[in-house]
């Protein structure tokens, strides 16, 4: 609910209140570097990191490592973020499709469907899978490497002007919510798994983190 809000409040901020819209452009003209610097390719590379044949590969590969382990509703659930999430900033870049121009960033500027930020939500996505698929133990360093994944390719789709700032903090908003949602769904079904271990009729929905 709290990542729902937060994401209303900004929409209203990023295309309503001027000073924000300033800002927002402001950053994106301080971060983001011209075409034939050598940052610009460097963060090109990093960002189709997020592309969505890459995000199949990822996922698949954790899906794959959580059913190795034995942690097929854990694999199920992981998948599903990822799916929900980016469906849902494609449902939003077309419903919240808007034109916003700032003439000193030049010729080339975000497009009016870049809020939010796909590749960022892709990213975060695939952080919170690799959270939910990791086992306990595993879960610092599944954390790290997907904060950096989702920060690199945050970076880089401001650096090679493809997003404003406010669009990557769509993006994550977008993904930390279904994350948080399925969090709380797990955390929900868990006694009654428990209950379902001393000897109640088990249910089909039941779905635990380990």
């Amino acid at each position: 609910m709290g990542c729902a809000v937060a994401f209303v409040a900004l929409v209203v901020a990023a295309y309503k209140l001027g000073p924000v819209e300033r800002l927002d452009a402001s950053l994106l003209a301080r971060i983001s570097t011209p075409e034939e610097a050598r940052s610009h390719y460097i963060g090109s590379a990093l960002a189709h990191l997020a592309d969505p044949l890459p995000l199949i590969v990822m996922l698949a590969a954790i899906v794959a490592l959580a059913l190795l382990a034995g942690r097929r509703r854990e694999a199920l659930v992981a998948a599903a973020v990822v799916v929900v999430a980016n469906v849902t900033t494609q449902v939003l870049k077309a419903v919240l499709a808007h034109p916003r121009y700032q003439s000193y960033l030049g010729p080339h500027q975000p497009w009016s469907t870049a809020f939010p930020s796909g590749h960022t939500t892709a990213a975060a996505s695939i952080a919170v899978a690799l959270l939910l698929a990791a086992p306990r133990r595993l879960r610092t360093p599944a954390g790290a490497v997907g904060v950096a994944l989702a920060a690199v390719v945050a970076i880089s789709v401001v650096v090679i002007k493809w997003h404003y700032p406010s669009d990557v903090v769509g993006g994550l908003l977008v993904a930390s919510g279904w994350g948080f949602a399925t969090v709380a769904a797990l955390r929900v079904a868990e006694p009654h798994r428990a209950r379902v271990g001393k000897g109640q009729a088990p249910s089909r929905f039941a779905i635990s983190v380990k």
